[in-house]
């Protein structure tokens, strides 16, 4: 009976440690060679018309070649709300850092602007499905990283 016990605590704090570094991000299904091994972001919820800081750490077992992609699709109530492809290379060289990235752990700083819209609700928080992916150029693409979460962003 003891046993039980410890492993029912063994694994809720497993469960608790490997999800606590992502702030609720969670690897996609399938496996990527690149992990992602923290991500937050300040202020939560995001509030738009203000910036947000976000804070990415990385393990990387594969380079990230020059051409790589930065994808990210939002969606609301499964609706897909935008989705933005930009090359990956080019903004963290914009963002001070190097590319292509050599394998190695990797922590990024950076911080973005959430825009406002004539058309935003007032004073309503709305949550947002998001799925990002990093992935190298070829044909077809090599998903290197991939995160899912739901998050929210105040309109004041």
């Amino acid at each position: 009976m003891n046993k039980f016990f410890a492993i029912i605590i063994f694994l809720t704090l497993v469960t608790f440690t490997t999800s606590f570094p992502l702030s609720g991000f969670t690897q996609c299904t399938g496996t990527f060679p690149n992990e992602v091994t923290s991500f937050s972001f300040s202020p939560n919820p995001i509030i738009a018309g203000q910036n947000v800081t976000y804070t990415i750490s990385v393990d990387n077992t594969v380079t990230v070649q020059h051409g790589a992609t930065f994808n990210i699709t939002t969606y609301k109530q499964q609706q897909v709300i935008f989705n933005v492809v930009s090359d990956y290379c080019k903004n963290l060289i914009e963002g001070g850092y190097e590319c292509p990235l050599e394998p190695g752990n990797y922590t990024f700083v950076f911080s973005d602007y959430m825009m406002t819209t004539p058309y935003d609700p007032k004073n309503t928080t709305i949550e947002f499905d998001s799925r990002t992916e990093i992935a190298n150029p070829g044909d077809p693409k090599t998903i290197l990283t991939c995160i899912e979460r739901k998050y929210s962003v105040y309109y004041p």
